[in-house]
């Protein structure tokens, strides 16, 4: 996934990368740029991943039916909720997921709220004058991508890393609205404010990534989220559980 491309010839470059790696299909977010005679000239042997790209007007709409994105970020980072790691390191979780790899803005990369919507991020490694653009990158990890789905059908002992994934993952528009819920509910009850709240809900978005919850999971903790927000609005007495305070925990 392209977000906001503003050159076609990285577009065309990017479309090649695509069928010569098996990456596609192509989904261009917010393109500041046409698919016309440079992006087609790029795009060699590949006019067909032109073809078919697909253009949405915002990072959501195109992870909707994703359960796993992997961003990409030009620079290291050592932010806990942002961390970034090689691609070898990344990769692995895509195999056997609707994963998606998410390519930002050639000027100034992914901003935060992208990032935010994926749950891991992958750095290029490279000497220390940098400059790979953004059909480098794509080529880069579409080549490591490659190779590891050759690795994976080559070997009889697959690693954990490479099982597929189960099929009872959540959708995408699921786990956003339990982050919603879970936001409100911490405004609600004090635990974070406004100008906190981004960099607590990202170390949540950290954790609950990591855990990888199932779709009755992410159920479960909206059904508790639910629970919670009904229990702040009600007096003590109309709790259903033992009063606080009360001799042996008795209930009212």
């Amino acid at each position: 996934m392209l977000v906001a491309p503003k050159h076609a010839a990285n577009v065309g470059a990017a479309a090649r990368a695509i069928a010569n790696f098996g990456l596609g299909p192509l989904w261009l977010v917010a393109p500041r740029c046409t698919l016309n005679k440079e992006a087609y000239a790029l795009a060699t042997h590949a006019e067909a991943v032109l073809d078919a790209a697909v253009t949405v007007a915002t990072l959501d709409e195109a992870l909707a039916d994703r359960d796993v994105a992997v961003a990409t970020s030009a620079r290291r980072r050592r932010h806990h909720g942002h961390a970034s790691a090689d691609p070898e390191a990344v990769l692995p979780a895509l195999v056997g997921r609707r994963g998606a790899l998410v390519f930002g803005p050639e000027e100034s990369g992914l901003d935060n709220d992208a990032l935010d919507r994926c749950q891991a991020v992958v750095t290029v490694p490279t000497a220390a004058a940098a400059s790979i653009n953004l059909a480098q990158t794509v080529v880069v990890l579409g080549y490591a991508w490659h190779r590891l789905g050759t690795v994976a059908a080559m070997a009889s002992d697959a690693t954990p890393a490479l099982v597929v994934a189960p099929e009872d993952a959540p959708e995408r528009a699921q786990v956003e609205a339990m982050y919603e819920q879970m936001r409100v509910l911490l405004r609600r009850v004090g635990y974070t404010d406004a100008a906190r709240e981004t960099a607590v809900m990202r170390k949540y978005r950290t954790l609950l990534g990591r855990a990888a919850p199932t779709a009755d999971e992410v159920t479960l903790l909206r059904g508790l989220w639910y629970q919670f927000a009904w229990a702040v609005e009600q007096v003590p007495e109309r709790l259903p559980g033992p009063v606080p305070g009360a001799p042996n925990g008795a209930s009212d």
